[in-house]
């Protein structure tokens, strides 16, 4: 679990492109989690990789999303910011269901 220094901390900001994505939640991952880093793929480094449009590629996004979910501070969830769908990072909890 991360420490409360990444509450409300932005990892991805203003965009939603998984080949945007993808890179930084796994790099995040290989320096705050690297047990769970090691599970995932290699992608490929060309952004124009027909790769990226797969269903392969959302598979991952969506589980870089539960491993980072699994690492949020206590109090907080990683996800989209509840004002601005495009800024993904850890966000605390207000108590509703998401």
């Amino acid at each position: 679990m991360l420490g409360p220094e990444w509450k409300n901390e932005s990892l991805s900001h203003a965009t939603m492109r998984p080949q945007d994505l993808i890179p930084r939640f796994l790099d995040f991952l290989r320096e705050h989690a690297p047990e769970k880093y090691d599970s995932f793929p290699v992608i490929p480094s060309d952004e124009d990789h027909p790769w990226w449009d797969s269903e392969e590629a959302q598979y991952l996004l969506e589980d870089l999303f539960d491993a980072l979910e699994e690492i949020a501070p206590e109090g907080c969830y990683f996800g989209a910011h509840p004002g601005d769908g495009s800024d993904y990072g850890f966000w605390e909890e207000d108590g509703e269901e998401r």
